[in-house]
């Protein structure tokens, strides 16, 4: 396999290199853009269809036909709801009475029967969702939305839908579009790699790497082979090649790769090399003394295309030259350090391995304690109280935040948290603790001396937060738009987090309010969350 590899030309190297690469990264973006496309479709259509049911639901025509039926209010009805369906491309409209029998509907032979799909109960009571269920067109999102009287009595309720198969052909029309961009780009660089490819062949005059590759090897073979010592430098002064006669005649004993780069006065003090390339002219069998020893050396000046690149000196009988034996120095003294370092966390690790082979647990705390200030005192009380490991982990590392702020961070916790096994509980309670408490951390950081409180207290029947903090607090006027998405007193691109708590407390049934601090500067945010909605059953989708 490796052979056939390397018998491969460079072009088609290239070419499945760029092809491979490209192929792969557009796929996967490609793959994600259809896939928030899609969901894109969704969300629109949960919304729009939504919209139209509540619009439908307020209708004076619809709720005074629907309080008043008879063959010509019903009629009324029918051809309300199909303009409505035509206007807005809404798959259907269906209008149902209490007892869940349809007025309206696209198929008039289902006027008069019942409403299916097994999702209609809530509506009934006065709720208004959006759901996903098999109707009689077929999978859809289904918007319902209750109609009251003018004494808000319900009277009905009306449905909106559509049908999953239009949402999935509109986002495949979508999808074609970026799968033939995909191809347009994959073209595009199967050309790039082309002309990429013959670009660097002609710079290489038309070889291949494994061409290439041996005209270097037999050059090495040749140098390596010849009864003289040779050496290059560049115009810089610093060798490019040595020979292994070289390396004798000069007594070198570093390895090829240590001389390559060194400067050639470092190897010959008193050598000529840099006149010969100041002058251009080559000079032939001249004697040279390098520390007493006499030799016969060649130099010439080296021209790659009429531009001059250096220089080579050819040398026989060559006498020894001082060694560089204090080239390794520094590094000799470097692994020294290491070897000392090494052997200092060698002992430490040792003492770990002694503390737990004796099962002395406690005596092992300390001494992780004393190497890394672990700060087992702070995160004690949360986690005696609080025995769920995620909640519990993420208020212990407000902890490291804290300190990294200069905050000084109080925990006052009253009750036990026990376990909650729905992981959407724990995600709300940690996007209401999280971002009331980085909220607070916000509003106290420029402050000299700066405290923030946290009250936990758990019971029977709720469970109640309170966050305070002494910052400059937050105004009346703002207090009445702290919860609105996207309004924020900290700047532009944030406004976000009270949302999302707000958020949180309503999906856990809860209730946030500001509390009175007595004219005292900062804010106090006060949370009452029912227990029975944070130990509720897991929901179980599908």
């Amino acid at each position: 396999m490796r052979y056939l590899f390397n018998r491969l030309t460079l072009k088609f190297k290239l070419i499945s290199l760029f092809f491979l690469v490209f192929t792969l990264s557009s796929i996967a973006e490609n793959i994600y853009i259809i896939h928030f496309v899609n969901n894109e479709y969704l969300q629109t259509s949960r919304q729009h269809v939504e919209n139209i049911a509540n619009i439908i639901s307020s209708t004076d025509n619809i709720i005074k036909n629907i309080q008043s039926p008879s063959p010509q209010s019903l009629s009324f009805i029918q051809h309300d709801t199909e303009q409505i369906q035509k206007l807005t491309q809404v798959d259907f409209v269906v209008v149902f009475n209490m007892q869940g029998v349809r007025l309206s509907h696209p198929d008039k032979n289902k006027i008069g029967q019942l409403i299916v799909g097994g999702d209609e109960g809530k509506v009934l009571k006065g709720e208004s969702y959006t759901s996903i269920a098999e109707g009689t067109l077929g999978n859809s999102i289904r918007a319902f939305s209750p109609i009251f009287n003018s004494d808000h009595q319900q009277i009905g309720a009306v449905l909106v839908g559509q049908t999953l198969k239009k949402i999935d052909h509109l986002a495949s029309r979508t999808s074609q579009s970026i799968w033939f961009s995909l191809l347009a780009s994959l073209s595009v660089s199967s050309i790039l790699a082309l002309l990429l490819s013959r670009n660097i062949k002609k710079i290489l005059y038309g070889l291949e790497p494994s061409e290439m590759a041996q005209l270097f090897e037999e050059r090495d073979a040749i140098i390596r082979t010849v009864k003289e010592g040779i050496v290059v430098i560049n115009r810089d002064g610093s060798i490019t090649q040595i020979n292994n006669e070289a390396k004798r005649i000069l007594r070198i004993t570093s390895c090829k790769s240590d001389i390559i780069g060194t400067q050639i006065a470092d190897i010959i003090p008193n050598t000529r090399l840099h006149e010969v390339m100041q002058s251009g002219l080559a000079e032939y069998d001249c004697e040279q003394n390098i520390n007493g020893v006499v030799i016969l050396t060649n130099r010439a000046p080296l021209f790659v295309n009429g531009a001059l690149v250096g220089a080579i000196a050819s040398f026989r009988d060559m006498t020894e030259i001082r060694q560089l034996a204090e080239n390794l120095t520094g590094v000799n003294r470097y692994a020294d350090a290491l070897r000392s370092q090494s052997h200092e966390f060698n002992n430490k690790l040792h003492v770990i391995y002694g503390l737990a082979f004796n099962n002395n647990k406690q005596e092992l705390i300390d001494y992780l304690e004393e190497i890394i200030g672990n700060q087992q005192a702070e995160s004690k009380l949360v986690t005696q109280a609080i025995k769920d490991p995620i909640i519990s982990g993420f208020l212990n590392s407000k902890f490291s935040r804290a300190r990294e702020l200069g905050v000084y961070l109080n925990f006052n916790i009253n009750g036990i948290l026990s376990p909650i096994s729905d992981t959407s509980v724990t995600h709300s309670l940690i996007t209401i603790l999280g971002n009331l408490i980085d909220n607070s951390l916000d509003a106290v950081q420029f402050l000299e001396e700066k405290q923030i409180n946290v009250n936990l207290q758990i019971n029977n029947d709720t469970f109640n937060i309170e966050i305070n903090d002494n910052g400059e607090g937050i105004s009346e006027e703002d207090t009445q738009r702290i919860f609105q998405k996207g309004y924020s007193t900290k700047g532009d691109n944030r406004g976000i987090g009270l949302y999302l708590v707000l958020a949180s407390i309503d999906e856990l049934n809860g209730h946030i309010e500001l509390c009175d601090l007595s004219n005292k500067k900062g804010t106090c945010f006060k949370v009452l969350l029912p227990i029975k909605a944070i130990y509720r059953e897991k929901k179980i989708h599908g």
